[in-house]
């Protein structure tokens, strides 16, 4: 499974499922057992993953974003105990967690994480808490697992075990061959030492190697989450399924779960069935994703005792958790409805407090929930009294464990009546007589709530004594160190039996440690001696002995016990570094040096060298061991306190930073200048080089601190190589101290078309801005000012983007950069453009116009004249916008002369081209028509002749003309060019003369258009007056 935001990966079965429990989450509360209360803890995680709770209640929460936080007396510290880098895709990220079962003595916290580097793979690491964060620098890498491939199934829980080991579930990765082969540790889990080395009795340690050898059990696909019960030491995995079953596992050495040869029940010989498998479904005994599940085993149980040493177990969809009995593997309900599925991981509190987890609700909020007990209960017996046998004349003891709420009463009975004073859970009979043989004791449990009564307990009173053991080996005051192997032996005799045989012997070796113990050795039977072997690995502190009991017991069941210590022999070891004062590690925890600690002879201690490490700003590289050993190495502890020495030489540092970087370039060369810092220790000489470690010289110094400013030549991602050529060291990489790569943040933008040409009168146009960038992530393009309205925004490199018709005259366009949200002031103005609008207009004319023709072929020639504006290019066309091309100008006034072509109504077009303006009459600016004439006249005299009586032979007429294809006309007397008589226009006109018009007077109509000559070229009729 994996859960982007509140889904698990099984999407194709359980998606829908998950998004109908997210609808329905507001309509259901959680339905517990009378007396159970539940409640959110009121505080926000991101995607919780993991869970474990400390001694003193402290609640331990893994974020699958790398952030450990901790919640104290129920409320989350604000400060994360530790932040992780970490891959978090999927299932991927922080997804473990478990405490030392020493945390109260050395505060050892174990995560399992994804890490980064140098290859995506999970991580077991272990840091020491310093109250509620970790101690910076102290995380101990335990192992590093396998490269991942996928981002799902990958297990995670970390768990500790009885025997005092760190087991570890590893998912598939989404292969399922991997989980049946012993070359991969995924698909598995995993047994490792606390210090992270992997123990010589793992069941695959001789056919596997590296750590292969680590593989505990197998055959697993995802197994999610897992718990090992307290006192016993049973493990159940949760084993998330395929397409139809969830498995409970009980984990053991060696077994193999079967995937993905099989999946749920099977009865193949070759693998473990599963204790428990339920199918996939809606409901509640069906579900998607076993996710969590806990044995119910508190120091401080307040449950009912119907729930000790249950395992409650939950589902990732179905929003519910049940409650399996490792006694007959029967399951029953415990909590169903849960308001907010996408539950994972379930924890017991000292307190008896039940915790789980909540990936996301609807929100993609994450949290964590707590159910406690808080009804009444009536008295419930947890553990009954036993019969006892005892030798007439000693006294018998009976106790009885109770649960119930308010404060319970005890009263044993004996014979069914009360012993007076017997009245706490622990009842010692006066010394007994043969006559109390057979009594019967019992104990009366009380509350305001209810009576109950424990079973009978019967007494056996006997005149046999006891038998009597003695161990002759070891002796008291015996002591051993590591590897030692140690020889038991003892006998026994019964007053009555005599000397008993090995049969009736039965020896029993615990290890102490820090006041508290744990089995070394099953008791074994049969036998008067035997030996065992000290082990060299495990507990290090020197507050630990071997207590052998032999125990001896007779045909009447009467037995009796004798016991001796056998203490350490302790030695010491001693670390120092050269220089002093420099930390070392010892069981991967940081000492400063000069370091000791004493521990068992033998006993195998990890040793550590950190490298490098920084003391009073001096950078250190650790060289050897004086043992030999590698940087971290175990070490047998000596039979005499012995001292390791770690040597450290300084190392060669430097450091080297451009200011300022990113450069900004407002210039269009995409060059900039910068000024470069650098330091070096352990050094005598260094020089900076430019694009490799022996490019060109840019500079060179002493050690120290120096800095110099480059010219206006620095291009974007040119980089600086600060050299060690301190003794005539050569320019290669080995010897780079640092770099620095300069980014030229600079950019360009510009405005198409510019200017703006407009035909409409509104002064207001449209235009195409195109930006370009680089050495930035995100920038902005504001009208008017740099901090002015938004126009647009993108991120780096080339973009285009079109205004509205709303640019007007003079607008400026600012390209600002808003990289890591830098304000919009000018000295984040990359670059701007100034947009101009013009009108576009234009004339066309023609002269002449008309034409006039005399030639009767009806065609003439013309001057056209244009002028235009707010163009870049224009043509004049013929007939129509897209007729013959005549001319082609840019803007501005222009003049061209037709040939002798231009017929009658002839149009000529004034054409705006400008861009590639197609020609269409949207883009004519203007249009002339052209008229072609013919030049045609007459002129006539009325009366004519002239009948004169008075004997002067002068008369007086009325002249009459008109003229087609003029635009002047004159009268002229005598020739072409006579004296004027009149001027007029074309068309038809008249005028009388005087009386001095003589016999033979000639009228000329002259064409005098355009200042033509008097000259007979230009009559256009004439008339000649007779005197009568």
């Amino acid at each position: 499974m994996k859960y982007p935001t509140h889904s698990p990966a099984r999407a194709t079965r359980a998606g829908l499922l998950a998004v109908f429990l997210l609808l329905a989450a507001a309509l259901r509360a959680t339905t517990l057992p009378p007396g159970f209360a539940e409640a959110r803890l009121p505080h926000a995680l991101s995607f919780p993953a993991t869970i474990a709770v400390a001694p003193d209640g402290r609640v331990f929460v893994g974020e699958r974003i790398g952030r450990l936080r901790i919640f104290k007396n129920d409320q989350l510290l604000p400060t994360p105990f530790v932040t992780l880098n970490v891959e978090s895709a999927g299932e991927r990220g922080l997804v473990g967690v478990a405490l030392d079962p020493n945390f109260a003595s050395n505060q050892y916290v174990y995560v399992y994480y994804t890490a980064t580097t140098p290859t995506i793979h999970n991580r077991i690491s272990r840091f020491t808490a310093g109250g509620d964060v970790a101690v910076p620098g102290s995380e101990v890498v335990l192992m590093d697992l396998d490269d991942l491939v996928a981002d799902q199934h990958n297990g995670g829980t970390l768990r500790f075990g009885s025997d005092g080991m760190l087991y570890v579930a590893s998912g598939d990765n989404y292969y399922s061959p991997n989980a049946q082969s012993l070359q991969t540790v995924k698909g598995k889990i995993l047994r490792i030492r606390p210090d992270g080395t992997i123990p010589s009795d793992n069941p695959f340690y001789l056919a596997t190697t590296g750590i292969n050898r680590a593989i505990w059990a197998l055959g697993l696909r995802n197994p999610y989450t897992f718990d090992i019960q307290p006192g016993t030491g049973r493990m159940f995995v949760n084993d998330v399924g395929d397409i139809k079953w969830e498995e409970i596992n009980e984990g053991m050495a060696g077994a193999n779960f079967g995937w993905p040869e099989t999946e749920g029940p099977t009865a193949d010989p070759r693998f473990e069935a599963p204790l428990l498998a339920y199918g996939h479904g809606p409901g509640d005994t069906s579900g998607c994703a076993v996710t969590g599940g806990a044995f119910y085993n508190p120091a401080n149980p307040q449950f009912p005792a119907s729930y000790l040493g249950k395992y409650l177990f939950i589902d990732y969809c179905n929003g519910w958790i049940r409650m399996l009995d490792p006694g007959d593997n029967s399951v029953v309900p415990f909590a169903t409805g849960i308001g907010v599925p996408n539950t994972v991981q379930v924890a017991i509190a000292p307190d008896g407090a039940l915790y789980y987890l909540t990936v996301a609700d609807a929100q993609a909020v994450g949290g964590m929930f707590k159910i406690t007990y808080t009804g009444s209960l009536a008295p419930q017996i947890g553990t009954q009294p036993v019969g006892k046998t005892v030798t007439v004349g000693n006294a018998a003891s009976f106790s009885v464990t109770a649960y119930g709420s308010p404060t319970l009463g005890f009263q044993w009975q004996s014979g069914g009546l009360n012993i007076p004073g017997a009245t706490s859970a622990t009842y010692t009979t006066p010394p007994t007589t043969l006559a109390d043989n057979g009594s019967q004791y019992r104990c009366v449990v009380t509350n305001a709530l209810g009576t109950t009564t424990s079973a009978v307990a019967i007494l056996a009173v006997t005149t046999k004594n006891a038998p009597v053991p003695t161990i002759t080996q070891p002796l008291p005051g015996a002591s051993y160190a590591s590897l030692d192997v140690v020889s038991f032996a003892g006998q026994a005799t019964d007053a009555e039996e005599g000397p008993m045989p090995p049969s009736a012997l039965v020896w029993d070796v615990v290890f102490h440690h820090n006041g508290h113990s744990h089995p070394f050795m099953d008791p074994v039977g049969g036998m008067a001696d035997g030996t065992f072997t000290v082990p060299d690995t495990g507990e290090v502190s020197t507050d630990v002995y071997f207590h052998v009991t032999l125990t001896a017991t007779d045909s009447q069941g009467m037995s009796a016990s004798s016991s001796v210590d056998v203490h350490p022999r302790l030695s010491q070891i001693n670390l120092l570094t050269v220089p002093g004062g420099l930390q070392a590690t010892l069981e991967g925890a940081p000492v400063t040096t000069p370091a000791s600690s004493a521990s068992v002879i033998n006993m195998q201690r990890l040793i550590g060298a950190v490298t490098p490490q920084t003391n009073n700003n001096v950078v250190y590289d650790f060289v050897g061991w004086s043992d030999g050993g590698a940087a971290q190495h175990l070490v047998a502890t000596p039979a005499v306190p012995t001292t390791y020495i770690a040597t450290y030489q300084i190392r060669t540092n430097g450091t080297l930073s451009a200011s300022p970087n990113p450069v900004t370039v407002t210039d269009g060369t995409g060059l900039g200048a910068t000024t470069l810092t650098w330091t070096s220790t352990g050094t005598s000489a260094v020089e900076v080089h430019v694009n490799s470690p022996g490019g060109p010289l840019f500079s060179q110094s002493a050690a120290g601190a120096w800095m110099a400013t480059t010219g206006k030549w620095v291009g974007d991602g040119t980089t600086f190589y600060l050299q060690n050529v301190s003794g005539g060291l050569p320019l290669v990489a080995a010897n780079t101290l640092a770099t620095a790569t300069v980014n030229i943040r600079a950019g360009t933008i510009a405005a198409n078309p510019n200017p703006v040409a407009v035909s409409d009168g509104s002064g207001l146009g449209a235009t195409q801005l195109t930006w370009n960038t680089t050495g930035t992530a995100n920038v902005e393009v504001h009208v008017g000012s740099p901090s002015g309205p938004l126009f647009s925004r993108s991120t780096a490199g080339g973009w285009t983007a079109t205004t509205g018709k709303w640019v007007s005259n003079g607008m400026v366009f600012y390209l600002q950069d808003v990289t890591g949200g830098q304000p919009l002031t000018a000295a984040n103005t990359l670059a701007s453009v100034q947009v101009g609008v013009v009108n576009r207009g234009g004339s066309l004319a023609a002269a002449p116009n008309p034409i006039v023709v005399t030639d009767g072929t009806g065609l003439g020639a013309t001057t056209l004249t244009w002028n235009t504006t707010g163009t870049a290019l224009v043509e004049v066309r013929v007939g129509s916008p897209t007729g013959p091309l005549f001319s082609r100008s840019l803007t501005g006034a222009w003049t061209a002369t037709t040939g002798k072509w231009v017929s009658n109504g002839m149009v000529f077009y004034l054409q705006d081209i400008s861009g590639g303006l197609p020609l269409t009459a949207a883009n004519t600016l203007a249009t002339v028509q052209v008229g072609v004439v013919a030049r045609s006249g007459s002129i006539a005299a009325s009366p004519n002749p002239v009948t004169v009586t008075d004997g002067t032979g002068l008369g007086v007429t009325t002249l009459t003309w008109t003229s087609v294809g003029t635009k002047a006309v004159e009268v002229r007397v005598g020739s072409p060019s006579g004296s004027l008589f009149s001027r007029s226009g074309p068309g038809g006109w008249t005028a009388t003369t005087g009386k001095w018009v003589g016999n033979g007077t000639v009228f000329y109509l002259q064409d005098v258009s355009g200042g033509l000559p008097l000259t007979a070229a230009n009559t256009l009729g004439s008339v000649t007056v007779t005197i009568r």
